[in-house]
């Protein structure tokens, strides 16, 4: 019931957003598989360019991994966490899908207006979009509140500079037992030479 319903909500964004089309049509017939670990999402480009959602036999093209850990660090506009969304499968689907999706919008004030009228509607649309910049603005503060939290009382979310410490240490010890290898390989080449004698 669901599905029919979010599918017939998704062609009408992508009816407003036209320019949309000629971007997606080229993956016409292409699944895209959206993974927040505690739900997936399957969305299906169709030959006319708009989206609808696959049905759970569906095959993904490409899959997109956003654990919910790493969907509070994008709410609050960490740079870094978008090098962390992991990728399966065609790269090319999920940037472009990714791009298109960042621009596209919902004229919800057209669609009030021809139930309640143009000035009515405009007025809801105003409040709305206030109101929906509030929340972003409260969601944002409070994920970076909770990113601090994660880092600094409860380290569950590690600092760049931790990870960067960690990246160089690692780097360190391989070339460290490279060396050591190196050193046994030489001293074991040695005891075999001298061991006739």
């Amino acid at each position: 019931m669901l599905k029919p319903a979010l599918t017939s909500l998704m062609q009408h964004i992508c009816a407003q957003n036209n320019w949309a089309k000629p971007y997606l049509i080229t993956y016409a017939g292409k699944t895209l598989c959206m993974d927040f670990s505690i739900m997936k999402m399957p969305l299906q480009v169709l030959e006319d360019g708009s989206l609808s959602v696959a049905g759970e036999t569906a095959l993904a093209d490409a899959t997109v991994h956003i654990p919910p850990s790493l969907a509070i660090r994008l709410l609050a506009k960490d740079e870094a966490a978008r090098q962390q969304i992991r990728i399966e499968g065609d790269t090319h689907l999920a940037a472009d899908f990714a791009k298109v999706i960042q621009h596209m919008r919902w004229d919800a004030a057209e669609d009030v207006s021809r139930i309640i009228g143009d000035i009515p509607a405009q007025k809801i649309s105003d409040f709305s979009q206030h109101s929906v910049k509030e929340i972003k603005h409260q969601l944002t503060n409070l994920a970076e509140m909770l990113a601090e939290y994660w880092q600094e009382e409860i380290p569950v979310l590690a600092k760049k500079r931790q990870v960067e410490t960690f990246n160089a240490s690692v780097d360190t010890l391989v070339s460290d037992v490279d060396r050591l290898e190196k050193r046994a390989d030489k001293l074991s080449q040695k005891l075999q030479q001298e061991s006739p004698r």
